[in-house]
């Protein structure tokens, strides 16, 4: 149990409605109703009885109501309090953020989060070719949701904390027309020879690349770079070449994504230096993506 979700129960018993809870919590109905349910399990009991005509308080939903109504009075007065003996200066958390928490549908859930913490400034880094790696080591951002790179690339790395969220088949990703989307598996290779699509020359998408070509010694024909990922996805559409990325792209972005084989997985990871893992705005962040993507995926 959180305060989130505290939060979450007094906004339906206050609208009897799901879907009208859910838009004023800048959340999706099915996130709410799981929230909901999940803290109902964990309860032992119901909060609300369900009818076609809304959601009504049952007597323990009642008795829950009059309890967490102070609790959640008190945290947001904790909050003001933190902030004015700061001299009003809000906390700024520095997220990078990969291209797979899009594809995966994660971004909308993360910004609803966020405006459950107003005291809290967020920054959301997104950039294609950011090197976050290198910003978790310098101190520029303070966490990161993406892939983490081949360990070899991680030597020199600060240690991190990191915990799977979605993990998803490694595909080659090509334009519909190329002949080769209709495989079923492709291996590395028969990518000898082939125009690759990736970022930019040092950038770890572009180390990883080489790594993966190295390790099954294959070399590419013309490589494509890029720092956006709008610019790989339309050079992969025209056909100029190929990516390895995750099967989440092919519908999101209206690519095809044929599985490598051998196949493996790959995940978007919570990634942030093992000194800043205990902080409460981390916990419980990494606490909420880690619930939704357990009931989601």
């Amino acid at each position: 149990m959180n305060i989130l979700q505290l939060i979450y129960v007094l906004e339906v018993a206050k609208y009897h409605n799901v879907s009208k809870a859910a838009s004023r919590l800048y959340l999706s109905q099915s996130a709410l109703s799981q929230q909901i349910s999940r803290l109902e399990k964990e309860l032992g009991y119901e909060l609300f009885s369900r009818a076609s005509h809304g959601f009504y308080l049952t007597e323990r939903g009642r008795q829950f109501c009059d309890a967490a109504q102070p609790a959640v009075d008190s945290w947001q007065q904790f909050q003001r309090s933190i902030g004015f003996e700061n001299s009003r200066c809000k906390k700024n958390l520095r997220i990078a953020m990969g291209s797979r928490v899009y594809s995966n549908g994660l971004f909308q859930d993360i910004a609803s989060f966020f405006d459950n913490l107003p005291d809290l400034e967020v920054t959301f880094i997104t950039e294609a070719g950011f090197d976050y790696l290198a910003g978790l080591k310098d101190g520029s951002i303070d966490l990161a949701l993406d892939r983490l790179p081949p360990h070899s690339l991680m030597n020199d790395c600060p240690p991190l904390d990191c915990c799977n969220l979605i993990g998803e088949s490694q595909c080659v990703l090509m334009s519909p027309m190329d002949p080769r989307s209709t495989m079923e598996y492709i291996s590395p290779r028969e990518l000898q020879g082939s125009a690759m699509i990736t970022g930019l020359e040092g950038s770890i998408e572009d180390r990883t690349l080489k790594e993966t070509f190295k390790n099954h010694g294959i070399s590419p024909g013309r490589v494509y770079r890029s720092d956006g990922i709008h610019t790989v996805i339309n050079l992969i559409r025209s056909g100029k070449g190929v990516a390895i990325g995750p099967r989440s792209f092919a519908s999101y972005y209206g690519v095809a994504a044929v599985p490598l084989n051998p196949p493996g997985l790959v995940y978007l990871s919570f990634i942030c230096p093992a000194d800043r893992s205990s902080s409460p705005e981390i916990v419980m962040f990494r606490k909420y993506l880690l619930d939704i993507c357990s009931h989601r995926f």
